[in-house]
């Protein structure tokens, strides 16, 4: 299996969660959320270079938070930091460009999913390996309705092929490198778009795109809601 490196996605402000500053900084458990983030991909055993991607003002505070810990959290993993862009999609082309591997594997994960976990990358990696592009996914529990622009409902999905999309999002490099080739040409036509996974940008391609099994607990922190489930799943695996 090989050793990937990893795309950290960190430059959202919070909105939701209401703290006025990046929920990066947030501490949870004791720890921020990054830290918490960086030393679960450290723990995975899987992963060597970590890229994090954080705001442009934040990068003074966010270098001295990952020397603050390297020690005691992740002592073995290399680390890069850059900035990120208007959109989730700028901030990974940015970590992309410091990534000079030119084989191998690379996985895009949430900063604000600390709780990944060794068997989700490992599963993920694999089918990757096996497929070229694979993401963590859970099946929806919820019945799924398509809304119209009224307010009523258009569609109702079957849920049974429905899945909820996590990261690791892990693909082999140079068909990343591809899709965001691809993302820039169409901006530059005149036809830019805007996604939210970076699958999205591989299915662009044509590029078949399989499903791990993810994890319940692989949440992402976005809402106060998630800050107090978190606070329990870190004591649980402590």
């Amino acid at each position: 299996m090989h050793s990937l490196t990893v795309i950290v996605p960190a430059a959202g402000v919070g909105r939701r969660l209401g703290l006025g500053r990046n929920k990066a900084f947030v501490e949870i458990g004791g720890l921020p959320l990054l830290v918490l983030c960086l030393r679960m991909l450290a723990r995975t055993g899987l992963v060597r270079k970590a890229v994090v991607v954080t705001g442009a003002a934040e990068q003074e505070e966010t270098r001295a938070l990952l020397e603050r810990y390297r020690q005691t959290c992740y002592p073995e993993l290399e680390l890069a930091l850059t900035a990120g862009g208007k959109e989730r999609q700028d901030s990974v082309a940015n970590g992309l460009a410091l990534i000079q591997d030119t084989e191998g594997y690379v996985a895009v994960h949430d900063g604000a999913r600390p709780f990944a976990g060794k068997a989700v990358f490992a599963r993920t990696l694999a089918m990757a390996e096996q497929y070229g592009a694979a993401i963590a996914a859970v099946p929806v529990k919820d019945t799924i309705k398509v809304a119209g622009p009224d307010g009523f409902i258009t569609a109702t999905p079957v849920r049974a092929t429905l899945r909820a999309a996590q990261t690791p999002q892990i693909f082999e490099i140079n068909l990343l490198r591809r899709a965001y080739a691809h993302l820039a040409e169409q901006a530059q036509n005149g036809h830019p778009v805007a996604v939210t996974d970076d699958a999205s940008l591989v299915e662009a391609l044509g590029h078949p795109v399989a499903l791990a099994e993810g994890s319940q607990e692989n949440i992402k922190v976005t809402t106060p809601e998630d800050l107090l489930l978190a606070e329990e799943i870190v004591k649980e695996l402590e």
